[in-house]
Formats: structure tokens, C-alpha cells, sequence
């Protein structure tokens, strides 16, 4: 194969000026001793002036970029076959636009797919964007707090993915003696100060812990928390967003050490069932040869399907834990939004569908559509009646009806 590059990377965008910098930034600062490379920006008719700024800050005077502009959305599945189309290169990296990558990132991902030959997709270790400081609790009964909590000059909404043996409401978190809440470290390794606000408290039985000291609440009932830059090194947490994915028994995708503290489990090869499209590298003729993402996906399950035809041939898939992205996670939509919600409960009937058999399919199309009624979900209704219109009457360009 006659190609100008040993590597493209393709990178999807649609409206997402704010991750520019972090991404741009990081990627420009990239280590490759014996490699070319080239990032394709495919951006999916965004209606902000994310590729103007892009433009305007002439990263292409520092590595290859090229951007190619579609005329219409194409999600994550056609989005990115649009840009392999652009690609000339012998190898494609297929990376997320809420991420920061490390300077060897790109090193160590080419060398472990090019020196293993029966290797036809290998997934980088994905960490959370922000590092964490965990917090835990001391009190007779229960202590109730607001949900927003200002870490220096934020407001940080706390993410129950990072909290642990709380009710996490709407508006508060009720904790108890063996409550675990992870804040983000916003401002990187700098000084922090956590400012938390009561709701019901007794500052004789209760307490919040943090670098081995118990913080009271003040007259006015906040509970401040300082940490200075020794403290933020000493104990922050870097917590695994995907090191590998994979579904369990009732065909629900997840994320291998999901919010896990980063640790020897995950610094060790090992293959996987499928990759996530966050940051996966192929051989371009492998990608080529198997159709390329399903275009019907649009976005969610994606990868999964492309990773099973991939398989089918008898490659493996592997996890290369020295290649190393740092992810912001549902950049582009909010966890079960309805958008979401959508395409999750459409896409996993569609892939078994396509991959599985007709069984499955039907057997988990009634379950989530009676989860719908029940939940009075709409869009998990229309996700399954979409699903079924797609694999049996065959039907073109269903789309997401908010």
C-alpha cells in the first residue's frame, strides 16, 4: 500500500469548540521516532465556530491536520467512515474529541498493533479526564449536603459515578459513616478548596475527612476544605474511565475498571471482547474489508458491532495499557438523555440482531419495551419499534425524534 502516512488519526466534530485546546494541545506534543502521521478532523455540520477557531489557532504549522466538512450530521459511525475516506495512511487511529493524549499515546499504540500481527484492533487505557480527592464521613445518623459543591472558582455538580453508599437526590446527598464522595481536581495539580454546604448537621457527632483531619461546619454551615498543591499530589486518584469494554449477560456494554483506581490490573496486556471507539487503532485494509462502521448505528454500540465483524476473521483484540487518554466521557450527549436513551436501546437490539440471532433480538426487544411502558419512556419505545424496522422491514433513514 502506497500511502503518504503511517498513521491517521480521525477525529469527529460537532460543535465542540470548548475541547479544542485540551486536545490540539496535547496532540501536538506527540512523540513518533520512526512514524508519520496525520489528523483528519471531520467536522458533522456544526452550526458553532468550532472549526473557525480550530483554523485560527494554525496547529497545522506544528503536525499534519486536515479537516473535511460533511454537509450533514452523520453521528459517530458515518462520521468517521467519512474521514477513513480522507485518510491516506496504512493504519487508522480513531479518537474521541473530549480527550487530552499522552506524549506517547500514539507511539505505543502503532508499535503494539504493527509488532502483533494477529492483533486487528488494539484499545488504549482511558482515564478520566480530572484526577479525584476522596472524601469520606463521619456522623451518628446521616448528614445531608447540597449537591453543588464550589471547588475553587466552580461550581461542580457531584457525579454519582464517583460517589459510593450515598442517596444521591436531585438537589442533595444524603451520607452516612461509609459514604465515599470523589471530587474532581478542576484545576489540575494547583491548591484546591472544596467549599461544601449543609443541610442537616450536627457539628458535635459530624465530621467530613480529608488528608487525615475531621472539618467542622462554620456558623453559616459550610464546611471548608483546603488542600494545598503538596496535599493534591499526595492525594488525588487517577480513575479508569475503559480499559477495554465489554457486555455482560444480558448484552449491556460496559466499561472494563470503570471508575477503579488506576493500579497493576490495569497496566497488564490482555485481549479483549471489543474495543471503544474512544481511542481504538486498526490497520486501514482490515477497517476496509469488513465494511466499515454501520452506518445505522449512528452513535453507541458502534464499535461493538465493528468489533465483532472485525473478529470474525480470527483476529484479537487487545488492550495496550502504556497507551494512555485522558477523557472527559459523554462529551458529545449526557448519559440517558433521551438521545441516549435512544440509541442505547435501539442499538443493542440491532446488534444482536446482526450478530447474534433473531431469538435474541426478539427476546430483549420485549423486555425493554415493557421496561418503556412501565418507566413511560418514550424514547425507549421508539428505540425498540426503530430497531424492529431497521433489521426486518428494512428501512433507511430512521433517525432520533426528540
Amino acid at each position: 500500500m502506497n500511502t503518504n502516512y503511517d498513521v491517521s488519526v480521525v477525529i469527529i466534530n460537532y460543535n465542540s469548540k470548548k475541547y479544542i485546546d485540551n486536545l490540539f494541545e496535547s496532540l501536538i506534543k506527540l512523540k513518533h521516532s520512526d512514524f508519520t502521521f496525520q489528523i483528519v478532523v471531520v467536522d458533522n455540520a456544526s452550526t458553532d465556530d468550532s472549526i473557525e477557531y480550530l483554523e485560527s489557532r494554525h496547529f497545522d504549522e506544528y503536525i499534519p491536520v486536515k479537516i473535511v466538512k460533511s454537509d450533514v450530521n452523520r453521528g459517530f459511525a458515518g462520521g468517521n467512515n467519512f474521514g477513513v475516506k480522507y485518510s491516506d495512511s496504512e493504519y487508522i487511529v480513531f479518537l474521541n474529541n473530549d480527550t487530552a493524549v499522552d506524549e506517547m499515546w500514539l507511539e505505543n499504540l502503532y508499535h503494539f498493533i504493527r509488532d502483533r500481527k494477529d492483533c486487528v484492533m488494539a484499545n488504549s487505557k482511558l482515564l478520566f479526564f480530572y484526577d479525584y480527592i476522596p472524601f469520606t464521613f463521619k456522623t451518628s445518623d446521616k448528614i445531608e449536603l447540597e449537591r453543588t459543591v464550589r471547588i475553587n472558582e466552580h461550581d461542580q455538580y457531584a457525579d454519582g459515578k464517583f460517589i459510593e453508599n450515598c442517596l444521591c437526590e436531585k438537589e442533595k446527598l444524603v451520607c452516612f459513616g461509609h459514604t465515599k464522595v470523589q471530587l474532581p481536581l478542576l484545576d489540575k495539580d494547583k491548591a484546591h478548596t472544596f467549599l461544601f454546604k449543609t443541610i442537616t448537621w450536627n457539628n458535635e457527632t459530624d465530621a467530613i475527612i480529608a488528608n487525615g483531619k475531621e472539618y467542622k461546619a462554620d456558623d453559616n454551615g459550610v464546611i471548608k476544605i483546603e488542600l494545598s498543591q503538596e496535599d493534591v499530589n499526595r492525594l488525588k486518584v487517577t480513575l479508569i474511565q475503559n480499559a477495554g469494554s465489554g457486555f455482560d449477560d444480558v448484552y449491556n456494554g460496559y466499561d472494563i475498571g470503570f471508575c477503579k483506581p488506576d493500579g497493576e490490573e490495569y497496566s497488564k496486556t490482555y485481549e479483549l471482547t471489543n474495543g471503544c471507539g474512544a481511542s481504538i487503532i486498526m490497520r486501514k485494509k482490515d477497517f476496509d474489508a469488513c465494511g466499515g462502521f454501520d452506518e445505522q448505528f449512528f452513535m453507541y454500540y458502534e464499535d461493538t458491532d465493528l468489533s465483532f465483524r472485525m473478529k470474525a476473521g480470527g483476529g484479537k483484540i487487545m488492550y495496550c495499557p502504556d497507551s494512555i487518554v485522558r477523557h472527559i466521557h459523554t462529551g458529545s450527549s449526557t448519559e440517558w438523555s433521551p438521545f441516549f436513551t435512544y440509541h442505547v436501546y435501539r442499538n443493542k437490539l440491532l446488534f444482536l440482531y446482526k450478530n447474534f440471532n433473531k431469538k435474541l433480538f426478539f427476546m430483549y426487544f420485549i423486555r425493554q419495551y415493557i421496561d418503556g411502558i412501565r418507566s413511560k419512556d418514550i424514547q425507549k419505545k421508539r428505540g425498540c419499534k426503530d430497531a424492529y424496522k431497521i433489521a426486518f422491514k428494512k428501512e433507511k433513514g430512521i433517525t432520533y425524534q426528540a
